[in-house]
C-alpha cells in the first residue's frame, strides 16, 4: 500500500458531520404557517397543511439520522482512506444534501407520483453510494481486522434491504400513490431496531 495515497480519515469525518448537521437543520425551514389567520383558518391550515409537512419532516429527519449513524459506524471502522474513497464520500454527501429538496417537494405534492419517485430515488442513491463506500473500503482492506466477512455481509444486507423497500415505494406510487408513502416507514423500523433484532432477516445469508 503506497503511503502517499493514504489520507487522514478525520478530515472526511468532520466534513460528513458538518454536512449532516446543515441538511438536518434546513429540513424544518419548509414548514411555515402564514400570519394573520383567523382561529378557524389557523386550525384548518395546521391540520391539513402543517401537520402533514411535520410528519414528512420527522420521516426525513429520522432517515437522515439513519444515514448519519451508518456513516458514523463506517468512519469508526475504517483505518485508512484515499482519494477514491474520499470522492465516494463527497458524492454521498452531495446526495444527502438533496434530501431537504426532495422532502420539500414531497411535502408540497404528497400524493403525486413524481414527488414520491424523486424522494425515493434520492434515498436509493444515498444507500447505493453508502454501499459503494463500504465495498471499496472492504476490497482495499481499509477496515479494522475485527470486522469479519460475516459482519461485511450483514452490513451490506442492512443497506440493501431498504433499497428494495424504496424501490417498492416507487412501484406503489404508480399503482396506489395515496398509500405509497407508508412503504417508507419499514426501512426506518429496520434501522431503529437493534442489530440482534434483525438476525432473522439476515439468517438466510449466513455462511
Amino acid at each position: 500500500m503506497s503511503r502517499s495515497n493514504i489520507l487522514d480519515t478525520k478530515r472526511i469525518q468532520s466534513l460528513t458531520d458538518a454536512t449532516f448537521a446543515v441538511a438536518m437543520t434546513i429540513l424544518i425551514l419548509d414548514v411555515k404557517i402564514p400570519r394573520n389567520l383567523s382561529n378557524t383558518s389557523l386550525t384548518n391550515y395546521f391540520l391539513h397543511k402543517s401537520l402533514p409537512e411535520l410528519l414528512i419532516y420527522v420521516l426525513s429527519f429520522v432517515t437522515l439520522g439513519i444515514f448519519w449513524i451508518g456513516s458514523q459506524f463506517h468512519h469508526h471502522l475504517i483505518i485508512y482512506t484515499d482519494r477514491v474513497s474520499s470522492w465516494l464520500n463527497i458524492f454521498f454527501l452531495m446526495v444527502i444534501c438533496m434530501i431537504p429538496f426532495s422532502a420539500g417537494f414531497l411535502s408540497e405534492h404528497k400524493h403525486e407520483k413524481l414527488s414520491i419517485v424523486v424522494y425515493s430515488a434520492n434515498l436509493i442513491a444515498a444507500s447505493i453510494l453508502n454501499l459503494f463506500m463500504l465495498a471499496y473500503a472492504w476490497n482495499k482492506k481499509y477496515i479494522k481486522p475485527h470486522f469479519t466477512k460475516r459482519h461485511y455481509k450483514n452490513a451490506m444486507n442492512r443497506v440493501m434491504i431498504p433499497v428494495y423497500m424504496y424501490g417498492a415505494t416507487i412501484v406503489m406510487s404508480f399503482l396506489f400513490p395515496k398509500v405509497a408513502l407508508y412503504f417508507l416507514i419499514p426501512p426506518i423500523i429496520l434501522h431503529i431496531l437493534p442489530e440482534s433484532a434483525n438476525r432473522s432477516i439476515n439468517k438466510a445469508n449466513r455462511y
